[in-house]
């Protein structure tokens, strides 16, 4: 019960935090960064329409993917399963569960699963250039019969994102479970862009931001359709409400729905997880699949191996695209504006699950993305304490 307090005091203390923004929203300041110009060199018009085009790629991009990161799974790490001869609840699994695919047995009738999760995303590329040496090109401009521009912006950016994410999980019987997952995060950023123009440099913009407050809430509901200890069938759904802030990157601004199938193979120490879903709402449709292993290297610890899919169809490739200047003749701009729709990514999780003591677990993992479109975090590690109750 001390654990399970501390768990409690840890998420309460952050998630009684107020949820303001210092100053302007991220999305403004992210705007300016892009946007702002100073005084152009004499005889030269600047193609604001271009930076602004720029400006809502990228927008779109970064809400797409910082609403659609990953979340860890519902279910608790111990779960139970009724035993009629003896008239006591026993360990379903030998196994603590998967880190973000689903399993099929349930927590068992009664059983309440509590837990605090910490994770940590540091951007540093956008469609696998960097974003943080200050070389990424925003916008560019070239006399129409040559190749090279004579006027290039450059971007710096540094973004990262914390999440704290309290979970509860109850079995409502030894079939059905529903949850809550509510997470707050603090979202910060800073960049500069640089004009150079004929080999000379000058500052545009620099821009910084820091937001804080609950993301988008979410509840959901499993139910084991058939199976017996670990191996089985389940189906769940989930629901996310828009309770975070858009303006501000916290939330995507509209319900989400994630239906979903689970499937589970354990024997003795081994067990094999998959999932497959769509899901709707949002700023994207996604179809998504997973797929772990779990092994139990002793009675307190378990080592997961998991790879993740997604395909975002509201999620596109962007590409470098020029225009003529709307002034300049003979001039073209380039925006980046997106092209190809339905981007997939992959993810690779590899962790541990230790039984500290009684009904606590330490979980530590990261996730790693193995894909290079859009925005990436190379490796986001997490912790997690997970606590079981029986009633």
């Amino acid at each position: 019960m001390q654990q399970a307090g501390a768990v409690l005091a840890a998420f309460c203390s952050l998630a009684l935090i107020p949820s303001v923004a210092e100053g302007q929203s991220v999305a403004q300041g992210l705007s300016d960064l892009l946007t702002q110009q100073t005084p152009p060199p004499q005889g030269y018009v600047r193609d604001r329409a271009a930076a602004e085009a720029t400006f809502g790629t990228v927008a779109a991009l970064f809400q797409v993917e910082l609403s659609n990161l990953p979340v860890v799974s519902s279910s608790g790490g111990f779960v139970y399963r009724f035993n009629p001869t003896f008239g006591t609840a026993e360990r379903a699994s030998d196994s603590f569960g998967p880190f973000f695919t689903e399993r099929a047995v349930r927590n068992g009738r009664k059983n309440l699963s509590l837990s605090v999760a910490f994770d940590f995303a540091s951007f540093a590329s956008l469609q696998g250039a960097d974003l943080t040496a200050g070389t990424f090109p925003t916008n560019t401009a070239r006399f129409a019969s040559q190749v090279l521009p004579f006027s290039v912006d450059t971007l710096s950016l540094a973004m990262e994102k914390k999440t704290v994410t309290g979970f509860a999980s109850y079995g409502v019987s030894d079939r059905l479970d529903v949850g809550i997952a509510v997470p707050v995060t603090r979202l910060r950023f800073s960049g500069i862009r640089v004009n150079t123009f004929d080999g000379v440099s000058s500052l545009q913009s620099r821009q910084s931001g820091d937001a804080l407050g609950f993301g988008d809430i979410g509840v959901h509901a499993r139910y084991r359709l058939a199976g017996t200890a670990g191996t089985g069938v389940a189906v769940g759904t989930d629901v996310r409400f828009p309770t975070g802030r858009e303006e501000d990157l916290l939330g995507a601004g509209q319900m989400t729905w994630r239906f979903s199938g689970i499937g589970s193979w354990e024997r003795k120490r081994i067990a094999l997880h998959a999932n497959g879903g769509l899901g709707f709402g949002g700023f994207s449709r996604e179809q998504f699949w997973s797929g772990a292993v779990t092994v139990a290297a002793g009675l307190r610890l378990s080592v997961v191996g998991e790879v993740i899919g997604r395909r975002l169809n509201e999620l596109h490739r962007v590409s470098d695209v020029y225009s003529p200047h709307p002034v300049l003749a003979g001039v073209e701009t380039m925006r980046w504006l997106p092209t190809d729709a339905g981007v997939h990514t992959v993810f690779l999780v590899t962790g541990v699950k230790w039984n500290v003591g009684q009904k606590a677990l330490l979980n530590l993992h990261v996730l790693s993305r193995l894909t290079d479109t859009g925005l990436k975090a190379r490796f986001t590690p997490a912790l997690a304490v997970d606590y079981g109750f029986g009633f």
